[in-house]
C-alpha cells in the first residue's frame, strides 16, 4: 500500500503546483493584490507578506461554511479534518495533529474547557459568533504555546470592540437544517458613541436526531474491533440485524437516524470599550450553554440491576439509589468568561505599542444519566476554572528590523468528580516567555522566534510535575516577483506532558499505579480503562517546511511540504491486558514521524460584465507512523476535490466535490476505513433595501449524494456515520 500513498501524494502535488509554475508567465491579466491583515501573525501582515503558513475564514465564505462545532467549520480548508465524535462534536485535526497538540484560542487567549481531556468534550466555543477564524501551522504555532505542534486556531470576534464604528452594524440570521430539523437564530449589534463602543451578540440553536442513510452501528466491525481488543472470540452472538448485545447491555441499532443525537444550544456575549487614538481598553461577558447527547452504546458506563448509584449534589455530598442500566447519556456544559483586553500605542518610544489580553473562565459540565426507570442522575461532573493572559510589546527600529516579545501566564484548576472521575483533581500553572524579531531586505524576509516556558502540574500530595521546555523557529521568505514568493520553515519545539497524560487512573496518595485494579476507573467515552504516568517527560518535535505561494494574477493558490519528526511522541497504547474484560491502555511514549503534502489553487474560467466562473482544485495528505514501526492511530485520510463558484453582482453558487480516500494506515486494534465523495451546494441571493441594508436568501446542500460517511479519525466511527443528505435554508438581515 506504500505505491498508492506516493502516488497520492505525488498527484496532489502535480494537481497544485502545475499551474502555478505555468502562471509565472502570464501577465496578460492585471495584479490584484491579496490585501486582507492576519492578525494572528505577530506583525499584523497580509497572507501574501507572511512568512508564516496562515489560513483565513472570514466574511461571507466563514457565513457559508459555518457549523455546530469548530472541527466541521473548517474541515473542508487544506491540512486539516474533523475528529467527531458524535453530530455535537467535532474536533479539528491539524496536519495529523489533535488534542492537546492544537491549540484554541479566543481573540489571542486560550479556551479554558475540557475539551481535551475527552474526545466527548465539545470545545467550549461559538464558531458562529466568530468574526474570523485563523489557523496557524508550523513554526509560528511557538507564539502561542510550546505545546501546539499541529496548529493553533484563533477564533477573532468583537466582543471587545477596537474600534468606533461611524453608525449601528446589526445583522440577524435565521436558518433551518433538514438532516437534523435544526433551527438556528444568530443575531449581533455594534454601535458607539463619542468614545465608547459596544457590542452585543447571541445565538440559539436546537434540533432532533440526526438523520443517516441504513444503521448507525457497524455489528460486524465493531465484533471485528472486540476480537482484536479481547484477543478471543466474542461469544456474544448478534441476536437481530436491529439489535446488539455486549458486554455492557443491550441497546439498539437505530436505521435512518443517530440515536440520542438531538442538542439544543445557547450564549452571546456584551462588550464594552473606551477607544482614543492611543488605543483602547475594554471588558466582555460571555456565556454558553450545550446540552448534546451522546450517540447511542458509545457510553459504556452502565449498572448492574439493583446496584446502588451515587448521586453527586450541588455541595458534593453522595447519595445512593437503586437503578436499573444507564439507557442513554446526556451532556450539560455551562461556561461563563470574562475577558479585559487593552492597547497603548506609543509616539517616540522603543516600543510602538503595548497590547494586553486576560480570560477569566468558569467552565461545568455534567454527564447526566438516564436510567431505564425513568431517573436521572449525575454521573460525573468536570470543572475547569482558570485565568490565561497574554502581554506583547511591539517594536519597529526601522524599515530594515521589527519585532515582538512577550509573556504568557496560565493558571487554571481542573477537577472530576463522580464514576468517571479517572483523572485527579489538578492544577496547572505555566508562564511563557516569547520573542520573534523580523528582518526585511529587498526580496528578502526572515523571522527569529524564540520561546521558553515553565510547567508545573499538581495532582495530589505526591504527585507535582514540573517541566521546562524550550522553542525555536526561524522561518524565510522571497519574493520572485510582485506576484509569486517561497517560504522556508525551521522549528523545534517542546511541549509538556499533560494532566491525564500523566495521572489517568493514577493513585494521588502515591503517585504510581494502583496496586488494586479494582480501584482502576472506565473511561466510558474510549471504553478503556486509561493509565497514565507519572515519568513522562517532554516531546520534541523537530519540523521542517518548505512552501510556494502565487497570490496575484490569473491564477492564485499555495503549496507546501513538510516533515515533522516527534521525539517521545506521547499516545495511548492499547497494551493487551485485560481487566474483568475491559481492555488496558497506558500512556507511552514514541518517536513518530509526520510527513505531509498539501496545497490549493484557484483561476477564473469565464469572465463577463454579468457573472464570473472560477474554479479551485484542492488536496492534503499526511502519513504518521512510529520510528519502529506501525502506523499512528486515527490519522485521517487523503482527500483532494474541486470547487465551481459562479457569481454575479446579487447572486452566487457554489458546488463543492471533494474525495476522501480509503484509509488503510491505520494503527493497532484499528480497522481499515472506507473512502467516500462529498458533493455540496452553495447558492444565496441577495437585495439592496433602504439605502445600504441587505436582505439575503441562501441554500446550503451537503452530502448530495446521500453517502455513508465513517469517520476514519473519530472514536466512534463504528457507532455513528456522519448526517446523510441535508439542505439548509436561511435568510439574513444586514443594517
Amino acid at each position: 500500500m506504500q505505491t498508492k500513498q506516493y502516488s497520492t501524494l505525488a498527484g496532489v502535488c502535480l494537481t497544485v503546483a502545475a499551474p502555478l509554475l505555468l502562471a509565472q508567465t502570464d501577465n496578460s491579466h492585471q495584479v490584484q493584490r491579496l490585501e486582507e491583515i492576519i492578525v494572528t501573525t505577530p506583525f499584523e501582515q497580509t497572507a501574501a507578506e507572511t512568512a508564516l503558513p496562515v489560513g483565513s475564514l472570514s466574511g461571507e465564505e466563514l457565513r457559508e461554511k459555518v457549523a455546530n462545532s469548530l472541527g466541521d467549520t473548517l474541515r473542508n480548508e487544506i491540512g486539516i479534518s474533523s475528529s467527531s465524535f458524535g453530530p455535537g462534536i467535532g474536533h479539528p485535526v491539524i496536519r495529523g495533529q489533535s488534542g492537546n497538540r492544537v491549540s484554541v484560542l479566543s481573540n489571542g487567549v486560550g479556551v479554558t474547557d475540557a475539551s481535551n481531556q475527552s474526545p466527548d468534550h465539545a470545545e467550549g466555543i461559538e464558531a458562529a459568533l466568530a468574526d474570523r477564524i485563523e489557523v496557524i501551522r508550523g513554526p509560528a504555532t511557538l507564539l502561542y504555546g510550546s505545546g501546539a505542534v499541529g496548529g493553533v486556531i484563533n477564533v477573532i470576534d468583537q466582543r471587545i470592540p477596537d474600534r468606533l464604528v461611524d453608525r449601528p452594524e446589526f445583522f440577524i440570521e435565521q436558518s433551518h437544517n433538514t438532516v437534523n430539523d435544526q433551527n438556528k437564530t444568530v443575531v449581533r449589534l455594534d454601535t458607539a458613541g463619542d468614545t465608547i463602543a459596544f457590542h452585543f451578540d447571541a445565538f440559539r440553536r436546537d434540533n432532533e436526531n440526526v438523520n443517516i442513510p441504513g444503521f448507525a452501528l457497524d455489528l460486524e466491525a465493531l465484533e471485528e474491533v472486540g476480537e482484536l481488543l479481547h484477543n478471543h472470540e466474542d461469544n456474544n452472538e448478534v441476536q437481530h440485524e436491529e439489535e446488539h448485545e455486549g458486554e455492557h447491555g443491550e441497546f439498539d441499532n437505530t436505521r435512518g437516524y443517530i440515536g440520542n443525537s438531538d442538542s439544543e444550544a445557547e450564549g452571546g456575549s456584551l462588550g464594552l470599550s473606551w477607544v482614543t487614538d492611543r488605543g483602547f481598553i475594554g471588558f466582555s461577558f460571555n456565556s454558553l450553554d450545550n446540552n448534546y447527547g451522546l450517540p447511542l452504546g458509545t457510553h459504556s458506563h452502565v449498572h448492574e440491576e439493583g446496584e446502588h448509584v451515587e448521586e453527586y449534589g450541588e455541595e458534593g455530598h453522595e447519595e445512593e439509589h437503586d437503578h436499573g442500566d444507564v439507557e442513554f447519556v446526556r451532556i450539560d456544559m455551562e461556561k461563563t468568561r470574562y475577558d479585559i483586553k487593552s492597547r497603548l500605542d506609543f509616539a517616540d518610544a522603543i516600543f510602538d505599542s503595548l497590547t494586553a489580553s486576560i480570560g477569566v473562565t468558569d467552565y461545568e459540565h455534567r454527564e447526566m444519566e438516564y436510567f431505564d426507570d425513568g431517573d436521572v442522575e449525575v454521573g460525573t461532573r468536570f470543572t475547569n476554572q482558570g485565568l490565561e493572559s497574554r502581554f506583547t510589546l511591539t517594536h519597529s527600529h526601522s524599515d530594515i528590523r521589527s519585532g515582538v516579545w512577550g509573556l504568557q501566564l496560565t493558571d487554571t484548576e481542573f477537577g472530576a468528580v463522580g464514576e468517571e472521575a479517572f483523572i485527579p483533581e489538578s492544577q496547572v500553572q505555566g508562564i511563557g516567555l516569547f520573542g520573534v524579531e523580523r528582518f526585511m531586505r529587498s526580496r528578502f524576509t526572515g523571522e527569529l522566534g524564540l520561546r521558553y516556558e515553565w510547567g508545573d502540574v499538581e495532582a495530589g500530595s505526591r504527585c507535582d510535575n514540573s517541566e521546562n521546555a524550550l522553542s525555536v523557529s526561524a522561518s524565510a521568505l522571497y519574493d520572485f516577483n510582485d506576484v509569486g514568493n517561497i517560504h522556508l520553515g525551521l522549528s523545534r519545539s517542546q511541549r509538556a506532558a499533560t494532566v491525564e497524560e500523566l495521572y489517568s487512573n493514577i493513585d494521588a496518595s502515591t503517585c504510581r499505579e494502583y496496586t488494586d485494579q479494582e480501584d482502576l476507573t472506565l473511561h466510558a467515552a474510549t471504553n478503556l480503562l486509561e493509565i497514565g504516568d507519572a515519568n513522562l517527560g517532554t516531546e520534541t518535535a523537530t519540523n521542517i517546511e518548505f512552501g510556494y505561494r502565487h497570490y496575484a494574477g490569473p491564477v492564485t493558490g499555495q503549496f507546501s511540504v513538510y516533515h515533522n519528526r516527534i521525539d517521545d511522541y506521547i499516545f495511548l497504547d492499547i497494551v493487551g491486558e485485560e481487566f474483568e474484560e475491559l481492555p488496558i491502555a497506558r500512556y507511552s511514549a514514541r518517536d513518530a514521524t509526520f510527513t505531509g503534502v498539501e496545497g490549493e489553487l484557484s483561476f477564473t474560467l469565464m469572465e463577463q460584465d454579468f457573472a464570473t466562473l472560477e474554479m479551485k482544485v484542492f488536496g492534503d495528505l499526511v502519513h504518521a507512523g512510529f520510528d519502529r514501526g506501525g502506523d499512528v492511530p486515527r490519522i485521517p485520510a487523503a482527500k483532494f476535490g474541486a470547487e465551481f463558484r459562479y457569481y454575479g453582482n446579487d447572486w452566487s453558487m457554489h458546488l463543492h466535490a471533494t474525495r476522501v480516500d480509503e484509509q488503510d494506515h491505520n494503527g493497532v486494534n484499528e480497522l481499515p476505513t472506507d473512502g467516500y465523495t462529498l458533493l455540496s451546494f452553495y447558492g444565496d441571493y441577495h437585495w439592496v433595501i433602504a439605502g445600504d441594508s441587505q436582505l439575503k436568501l441562501f441554500v446550503r446542500g451537503d452530502n448530495l449524494l446521500d453517502e455513508k460517511v465513517r469517520n476514519h479519525a473519530s472514536f466512534l466511527k463504528n457507532y455513528a456515520p456522519e448526517p446523510g443528505r441535508g439542505f439548509t435554508l436561511g435568510v439574513r438581515f444586514d443594517y
